[in-house]
Protein backbone atom coordinates (compact mmCIF):
# COMPACT_ATOMS: atom_id res chain seq x y z
CA UNK A 1 0.00 0.00 0.00
CA UNK A 2 1.46 3.38 -1.05
CA UNK A 3 1.65 6.20 1.47
CA UNK A 4 1.24 9.46 -0.49
CA UNK A 5 0.02 11.66 2.34
CA UNK A 6 0.79 15.35 2.83
CA UNK A 7 3.21 14.37 5.61
CA UNK A 8 5.18 12.21 3.17
CA UNK A 9 5.35 15.10 0.71
CA UNK A 10 6.53 17.43 3.47
CA UNK A 11 9.27 14.97 4.44
CA UNK A 12 10.45 14.85 0.84
CA UNK A 13 10.51 18.64 0.52
CA UNK A 14 12.56 19.04 3.71
CA UNK A 15 15.13 16.51 2.53
CA UNK A 16 15.13 17.99 -0.98
CA UNK A 17 16.10 21.38 0.48
CA UNK A 18 18.92 19.78 2.45
CA UNK A 19 20.37 18.07 -0.63
CA UNK A 20 20.20 21.19 -2.82
CA UNK A 21 21.81 23.37 -0.15
CA UNK A 22 24.50 20.76 0.51
CA UNK A 23 25.46 20.67 -3.17
CA UNK A 24 25.76 24.43 -3.18
CA UNK A 25 27.93 24.33 -0.05
CA UNK A 26 30.19 21.63 -1.50
CA UNK A 27 30.76 23.91 -4.46
CA UNK A 28 32.09 26.51 -2.00
CA UNK A 29 34.63 24.00 -0.67
CA UNK A 30 33.26 23.36 2.84
CA UNK A 31 34.08 19.82 3.96
CA UNK A 32 32.03 17.40 6.04
CA UNK A 33 28.87 18.65 4.38
CA UNK A 34 27.81 15.17 3.37
CA UNK A 35 28.06 13.74 6.88
CA UNK A 36 26.05 16.51 8.50
CA UNK A 37 23.45 16.51 5.77
CA UNK A 38 23.01 12.76 6.07
CA UNK A 39 22.60 13.16 9.82
CA UNK A 40 19.82 15.66 9.23
CA UNK A 41 18.17 13.44 6.63
CA UNK A 42 18.19 10.62 9.19
CA UNK A 43 16.65 12.93 11.78
CA UNK A 44 13.82 13.92 9.43
CA UNK A 45 13.08 10.27 8.68
CA UNK A 46 13.02 9.28 12.36
CA UNK A 47 10.84 12.22 13.36
CA UNK A 48 8.45 11.46 10.51
CA UNK A 49 8.16 7.85 11.67
CA UNK A 50 7.50 8.91 15.25
CA UNK A 51 4.54 10.99 14.12
CA UNK A 52 2.99 8.13 12.18
CA UNK A 53 2.44 4.43 12.57
CA UNK A 54 4.88 2.56 14.77
CA UNK A 55 5.10 -0.64 12.75
CA UNK A 56 8.47 -1.50 11.19
CA UNK A 57 6.73 -2.15 7.87
CA UNK A 58 5.53 1.46 7.78
CA UNK A 59 9.09 2.76 8.24
CA UNK A 60 10.33 0.58 5.40
CA UNK A 61 7.58 1.86 3.10
CA UNK A 62 8.41 5.48 3.94
CA UNK A 63 12.08 4.92 3.06
CA UNK A 64 11.16 3.07 -0.13
CA UNK A 65 8.90 5.87 -1.37
CA UNK A 66 11.42 8.53 -0.36
CA UNK A 67 14.20 6.72 -2.21
CA UNK A 68 12.10 6.62 -5.38
CA UNK A 69 11.32 10.35 -5.16
CA UNK A 70 14.90 11.44 -4.45
CA UNK A 71 16.39 9.15 -7.11
CA UNK A 72 14.13 10.69 -9.75
CA UNK A 73 15.44 14.17 -8.99
CA UNK A 74 19.00 13.61 -7.77
CA UNK A 75 20.07 10.31 -9.30
CA UNK A 76 22.31 7.75 -7.59
CA UNK A 77 23.10 7.90 -3.92
CA UNK A 78 19.62 7.78 -2.47
CA UNK A 79 18.77 4.11 -2.53
CA UNK A 80 16.57 2.69 0.22
CA UNK A 81 19.71 1.10 1.68
CA UNK A 82 21.54 4.43 1.85
CA UNK A 83 18.56 6.17 3.43
CA UNK A 84 18.31 3.36 5.99
CA UNK A 85 21.99 3.99 6.83
CA UNK A 86 21.26 7.68 7.35
CA UNK A 87 18.41 6.77 9.68
CA UNK A 88 20.71 4.45 11.66
CA UNK A 89 23.42 7.13 11.68
CA UNK A 90 21.09 9.60 13.37
CA UNK A 91 19.94 7.01 15.91
CA UNK A 92 23.55 6.11 16.81
CA UNK A 93 24.73 9.72 17.15
CA UNK A 94 21.56 11.57 18.10
CA UNK A 95 23.19 12.85 21.31
CA UNK A 96 25.20 15.23 19.10
CA UNK A 97 22.07 17.04 17.96
CA UNK A 98 22.51 19.82 20.56
CA UNK A 99 25.94 20.63 19.10
CA UNK A 100 24.47 21.05 15.64
CA UNK A 101 21.57 23.05 17.03
CA UNK A 102 24.00 25.37 18.80
CA UNK A 103 25.87 25.94 15.56
CA UNK A 104 22.57 26.63 13.84
CA UNK A 105 21.55 29.14 16.51
CA UNK A 106 24.79 31.04 15.93
CA UNK A 107 24.48 30.99 12.16
CA UNK A 108 23.63 33.78 9.78
CA UNK A 109 20.01 33.72 8.61
CA UNK A 110 19.63 32.39 5.09
CA UNK A 111 16.08 32.87 3.72
CA UNK A 112 14.57 29.85 2.04
CA UNK A 113 17.00 27.35 3.53
CA UNK A 114 16.41 25.06 6.49
CA UNK A 115 18.36 24.46 9.67
CA UNK A 116 21.10 22.33 8.16
CA UNK A 117 22.12 24.74 5.36
CA UNK A 118 22.43 27.51 7.97
CA UNK A 119 24.80 25.33 9.99
CA UNK A 120 26.93 24.62 6.96
CA UNK A 121 27.38 28.28 6.05
CA UNK A 122 28.88 29.40 9.36
CA UNK A 123 32.55 29.75 10.09
CA UNK A 124 31.96 28.11 13.48
CA UNK A 125 30.80 24.97 11.70
CA UNK A 126 34.32 24.57 10.39
CA UNK A 127 35.95 24.79 13.81
CA UNK A 128 33.34 23.05 15.99
CA UNK A 129 33.00 19.60 14.52
CA UNK A 130 30.55 17.11 15.96
CA UNK A 131 31.74 14.80 13.18
CA UNK A 132 35.33 14.47 12.00
CA UNK A 133 35.32 11.62 9.47
CA UNK A 134 34.00 10.97 6.01
CA UNK A 135 30.62 9.40 5.36
CA UNK A 136 32.36 6.21 4.19
CA UNK A 137 34.06 5.96 7.59
CA UNK A 138 30.77 6.36 9.42
CA UNK A 139 29.03 3.77 7.28
CA UNK A 140 31.70 1.30 8.38
CA UNK A 141 31.46 2.38 12.03
CA UNK A 142 27.70 1.80 12.01
CA UNK A 143 28.44 -1.91 11.66
CA UNK A 144 30.16 -1.93 15.07
CA UNK A 145 27.43 -2.75 17.57
CA UNK A 146 29.36 -2.00 20.78
CA UNK A 147 29.00 1.80 21.36
CA UNK A 148 32.27 2.01 23.31
CA UNK A 149 34.16 0.19 20.59
CA UNK A 150 32.55 2.35 17.89
CA UNK A 151 33.50 5.50 19.77
CA UNK A 152 37.09 4.29 20.21
CA UNK A 153 37.58 3.66 16.49
CA UNK A 154 36.02 7.00 15.59
CA UNK A 155 38.42 8.84 17.90
CA UNK A 156 41.42 6.88 16.62
CA UNK A 157 40.51 7.29 12.96
CA UNK A 158 40.15 11.05 13.39
CA UNK A 159 43.20 11.49 15.60
CA UNK A 160 45.49 9.30 13.50
CA UNK A 161 44.11 10.44 10.13
CA UNK A 162 43.26 6.87 9.17
CA UNK A 163 41.95 6.21 5.71
CA UNK A 164 38.94 3.93 5.48
CA UNK A 165 41.28 1.12 4.49
CA UNK A 166 43.45 1.68 7.57
CA UNK A 167 40.38 1.87 9.81
CA UNK A 168 39.22 -1.50 8.52
CA UNK A 169 42.71 -2.95 8.98
CA UNK A 170 42.91 -1.81 12.60
CA UNK A 171 39.42 -3.14 13.28
CA UNK A 172 40.22 -6.50 11.71
CA UNK A 173 43.35 -6.71 13.85
CA UNK A 174 41.18 -6.45 17.00
CA UNK A 175 42.93 -3.32 18.26
CA UNK A 176 40.14 -2.34 20.66
CA UNK A 177 39.80 -5.81 22.11
CA UNK A 178 43.55 -6.10 22.67
CA UNK A 179 43.70 -2.76 24.47
CA UNK A 180 40.50 -3.44 26.44
CA UNK A 181 41.87 -6.73 27.79
CA UNK A 182 44.54 -4.85 29.72
CA UNK A 183 42.06 -2.49 31.38
CA UNK A 184 39.36 -2.62 34.01
CA UNK A 185 35.82 -1.36 33.38
CA UNK A 186 36.81 2.24 34.08
CA UNK A 187 39.75 1.96 31.74
CA UNK A 188 37.56 0.57 28.95
CA UNK A 189 35.20 3.54 29.23
CA UNK A 190 38.22 5.84 29.13
CA UNK A 191 39.25 4.23 25.86
CA UNK A 192 35.83 5.03 24.45
CA UNK A 193 36.03 8.66 25.58
CA UNK A 194 39.66 9.47 24.87
CA UNK A 195 41.07 6.82 22.57
CA UNK A 196 44.62 5.55 22.68
CA UNK A 197 47.76 6.90 21.02
CA UNK A 198 48.66 4.37 18.36
CA UNK A 199 51.72 4.49 16.14
CA UNK A 200 50.69 5.48 12.65
CA UNK A 201 52.08 3.38 9.79
CA UNK A 202 54.45 5.33 7.52
CA UNK A 203 52.22 4.70 4.53
CA UNK A 204 49.09 6.08 6.20
CA UNK A 205 47.49 8.75 4.09
CA UNK A 206 45.58 11.84 5.09
CA UNK A 207 41.92 11.48 5.97
CA UNK A 208 39.92 10.36 2.98
CA UNK A 209 36.97 12.57 2.17
CA UNK A 210 35.15 9.71 0.47
CA UNK A 211 32.94 9.99 -2.55
CA UNK A 212 29.95 12.24 -2.29
CA UNK A 213 26.66 10.46 -2.61
CA UNK A 214 25.10 13.29 -4.52
CA UNK A 215 25.44 12.85 -8.25
CA UNK A 216 25.63 16.14 -10.08
CA UNK A 217 24.32 14.92 -13.39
Amino acid sequence: MKHTTADQDTLYEHIRELVIAARQTVARGIDLVQVRTNFEIGRHIVEHEQQGEQRAAYGKEVIKQLAEQLAREFGDGFSARNLASMRTFFLCYRERSPILQTLSANSIESPGLGEMPNILQTSSAKSSRPFSLSWSHYVFLLGIKNPDERSFYEIEAAGQNWTLRELKRQFDSGLYERLALSRDKKGIHQLAREGQIVSQPPFALSLSKGNLLWATS
